[in-house]
Parts: structure tokens; sequence; C-alpha cells
């Protein structure tokens, strides 16, 4: 059945009927009731030629509630991100592509993202082409559509979990030594130093910082700031903000949030989601105040890292020199984490392929190797 000339119908119909379509992760019953006043609508408007409406109800109503298609995958095992390329759905599943085989009219992508997006308070249209959504479960949203994409629409979702994995389950994956783990899990529970990951989109980056936040003691005073909803602890009294990195007049900046942590909020242990802007200088700046400071960045090395740092962090009228030496003093653990793929596996797996700890002056970093095999 061609869904694409009936769904805009059918959509006009319970608009006019005062039919509203369910809250995001509706309950089995709201989800039934909304079947059945679909089927109603479907039979009362006579938008089906004739026969049984309530399979084509059912299969109408799961394509306007929630993701449509998609919401299937966000509780499948072992999914970490559902791609969307044109009219095709493809899934990263236990370290690789998959194809879900679902192909459905573009048409039909190009209106859920603009749902999504109005959900989210950013509409989607062509002269604002593209958008990122924090999904009501955690999940990251960004979609792109004509004419800044060429090929259609085009959406990524970053599926969240709110599992926290020990670090004896990354050990037993394979992404950890268990000597790595050990060294690891001191320096945490010392509470004396910085700890800078880093690695690709992806890696794994903050699933390791969770996990390394789950072996603090549960009355640490953990203050931490993040742009998406992606810092899990088991801290009962965490402080923790969440800011939109959108660019409003007024609006509250991530460098802002991270200072009043760090200065007002007497954190025993602070933790960045991720730095990527201006949070860098007050990052650099906590761990130089003798605040323990943890985070996340992009880059191919814990080197690059550093470098990547270094750049973000630059301040007006400051020597590069004295950038570095700050950096050097306050961060000091590196770890680098990459996903490897096993000769003769078509599987990706997440590795960490670096520890070092981290020394040096205006000159250079100094970094050791702590035991990585």
């Amino acid at each position: 059945m061609n869904y694409d000339t009936l769904l805009p119908k059918l959509q006009e119909a319970l608009i006019r009927k005062g039919v509203t379509i369910p809250p995001w992760r509706a309950t089995a019953k709201e989800r039934s009731d909304f079947a059945f006043a679909v089927a109603r609508v479907l039979a009362e408007e006579r938008l089906l030629p004739s026969g049984d409406a309530r399979t084509v109800a059912s299969d109408l109503a799961s394509r306007m509630m929630g993701l449509g298609i998609l919401e299937p995958f966000l509780c499948e095992s072992g999914v970490e991100e559902i791609i969307v390329r044109q009219g095709a759905v493809l899934i990263w599943q236990n370290g690789r592509i998959a194809d879900t085989q679902i192909r459905v009219p573009e048409t039909y992508f190009y209106a859920l993202a603009q749902r999504v997006a109005e959900m989210g308070g950013k509409p989607l249209r062509a002269a604002n082409p593209l958008v990122l959504v924090d999904l009501p479960d955690g999940s990251r949203f960004t979609a792109m559509v004509p004419p800044l994409s060429k090929r259609g629409t085009a959406i990524n979702i970053r599926v969240f979990t709110h599992r926290v994995l020990s670090l004896s389950a990354i050990v037993e994956a394979g992404t950890l030594t268990q000597t790595q783990a050990d060294f690891l899990k001191q320096a945490i529970l010392g509470r004396r130093q910085s700890i800078l990951i880093s690695g690709r989109p992806a890696a794994g980056k903050t699933t390791l910082l969770n996990s390394l936040l789950a072996q603090l003691p549960q009355y640490s005073q953990l203050c931490g700031a993040e742009t998406f909803e992606e810092i899990e602890t088991t801290n009962p009294f965490e402080a923790r903000a969440v800011v939109r990195n959108d660019a409003e007049a007024g609006r509250v900046s991530m460098a802002d949030v991270v200072n009043v942590l760090y200065t007002r909020m007497r954190p025993d242990v602070l933790v960045v989601g991720e730095v990527v802007s201006e949070e860098a200088r007050e990052y650099m700046q906590a761990i130089n105040l003798g605040v323990v400071a943890h985070t996340t960045i992009h880059g191919n090395s814990v080197l690059d890292a550093l470098l990547r740092l270094e750049t973000l962090a630059r301040e007006k009228d400051v020597p590069l020199g004295a950038i570095r030496e700050r950096i050097a003093r306050g961060v000091g653990i590196g770890v680098h984490v990459e996903l490897v793929q096993a000769t003769g596996e078509q599987a990706w797996k997440r590795k960490v392929t670096e520890i070092v700890t981290v020394s040096g002056d205006a000159q250079a970093y100094v970094l050791t190797p702590i035991g990585v095999e």
C-alpha cells in the first residue's frame, strides 16, 4: 500500500477530529488506543478503498508515534547507532554495520525528521536543514535534509543506554587488561590525578569514563557538565548540568557552567563530558587550581589530544608555551581508546591502546607509558 499519499490525508483528518498523537515513549494502552482511533478515522473518512483497516491502522499508527519504524531499534540489544540513508535503514550493532532491509520512501523520513526537530524546538526546513536533538531517552538525533543533503534525508541516532558497564565487564570485553583496569581504578580512587580520555567519535570514551566514575565512593562530591546527557554515575548526590549548545543570546555557556562548578560547588571530582570549545580554558584553570577533573576529547592519540587541548585553551596574549606547561602540570593521566579490527574479523572492538602519565614543560610533553600490551 502507498502510504505516501495516505499518511498526509490521515494526519489532516486526525487534527480535524481532535485526535492527538501519544507522547514520546507512550504506554501500551496509549499506543493501542491511538491505533483504534486511527482505524476509526480511516473508516469514517473512507480513506481506504475497502476491507479491514485494522492492520493498516496499526502500521500507520506505529509510523506516527515516537521514532516510527525506527523505534524498535532503540531497545534492540547491541544496537549503538541507527543510520538512515536514501530510505534505507542500517544499524551499528555488535561492532559492525548491518542492513535491516527496511526500505521506505524518503519522504517518510523527511516527515519523521521534521517531527523530531519540532519536538526539540528546532524547526527543520530549507533555511535550517541540519538539526541535533536530544531524544527523551538520552539518545542523540541528527538529521540533514535537502538542499544541504544531496542524497535525501540523512539521519543518525546515537542510541543511549542507561547501563554503566563495570570495569570487570570492560576487561572481559577486551577493552582493558586487568593491569590497566587496576591502575586506572587506583588513580580514580586516589582522587589526585586528572584523567584525559581521547579517541575518535564513538570509540567508547564516555563508556570508559562512566565505568571509572562508578569506582568513586558514594558520598564523593561529584560535579559535572556536558552538552548531551551521556555521563552516567551511581552517585546519588551529584550536581550535573546539561548545557545546550545553541547559539542564543543570553544563554549560559558551557564555559560559564564549568567555572561555577569548580569555583562555587566544592567538587571532590569535576567531570566535563567533552571539551570542544571555550570550556577547555576553564578545564585547564580547574586542573591548575588543585581540582581533580576528568574529561574526554577527540584525538588520534594522547599527544594529539593534548595538542588539541592547547589549541582550544589558547588565551589572547598568553604564550603557547605557558598554556602547554599548565596542561602538562594539570593533566595527570592520558588514556587513548580506539576501535580496532583484528585480522580476519569483520567486527570492530574497542581497545585502550595508550595509558600514559603526563608531565613536561613549556617546550614539550613527557608521556610515560603505563601497562599497555
